[in-house]
């Protein structure tokens, strides 16, 4: 498995794209079946909490 995660500026924020490449479709279901779809969510919603929370000021 392989994984390409990459973040943007956007005008509301952060743009995250996440994409995940798998040796062949069995590798994929088999990932599919252990909950890594919700594993990614659940690791970009904790993301996006602690950068929401993390309020830096420069001066």
């Amino acid at each position: 498995m392989t994984a390409e995660i990459t973040l943007l500026d956007h005008p509301e924020g952060t743009d995250y794209t996440a994409v995940v490449r798998h040796a062949d479709p069995k590798a994929r279901a088999l990932h599919e079946e252990l909950g890594f779809f919700d594993g990614w969510g659940a690791v970009t919603a904790a993301l996006a909490a602690l950068a929401e929370s993390e309020v830096v000021t420069h001066s």
